[in-house]
């Protein structure tokens, strides 16, 4: 599972499996920090050593999140300080993740799109509006023409109570 620093920072998310009766593995998870800001009190740091963490940076490991249990996975930083997508998608590769759930923000989720690393979307929707005042869930593509756009099709689709589940695969 993985998300960026910003949704890390904002959310002090736990990324663990938290349904009644589970016993199985938690999936590992990973966070997009360049500068490795995340802090070591938060829930991801404190629990790294029982789950598996992984923080994408392009900075040296620090002692604080490594001593922790946090696995720093180091990555050359593209354009502004940010790294290549296609790069951290091999270095987790090569640590055995051939599997990646991308639950981070509009930035993360663009960031893939924009670089073809989607196989598949899972789109959930409430009976709710937020309008402007929201966060987009995927932010800005970059795409000057329609036809430039990453095209899916959705391939089931269920109503979750009051919810909306989608599923979209790439076309």
């Amino acid at each position: 599972m993985l998300i960026g620093i910003e949704t890390a920072l904002a959310d002090d998310p736990e990324l663990t499996v938290r349904l009644p009766g589970y016993k199985g593995r938690h999936p590992a998870r990973v966070v997009l920090d360049s500068s490795q800001r995340l802090p070591p009190d938060c829930r991801l740091a404190r629990t790294a050593r029982e789950v598996p963490t992984y923080v994408v940076a392009t900075t040296p490991p620090i002692d604080a999140l490594v001593d922790l249990g946090v696995r720093v996975i180091t990555v050359p930083a593209v354009g502004v300080e940010r790294p290549e997508l296609k790069t951290v998608v091999q270095a987790l590769a090569r640590e055995g993740l051939s599997r990646l759930l991308v639950e981070g923000g509009g930035q993360v989720a663009a960031s893939f799109l924009r670089c073809g690393l989607v196989d598949a979307i899972e789109w959930f929707r409430a009976p709710t509006v937020i309008g402007g005042e929201g966060r987009p869930a995927i932010g800005a593509l970059a795409v000057a023409a329609l036809g430039e756009a990453p095209k899916f099709r959705r391939t089931d689709v269920r109503v979750l109570g009051e919810d909306l589940w989608e599923r979209y695969e790439k076309a």
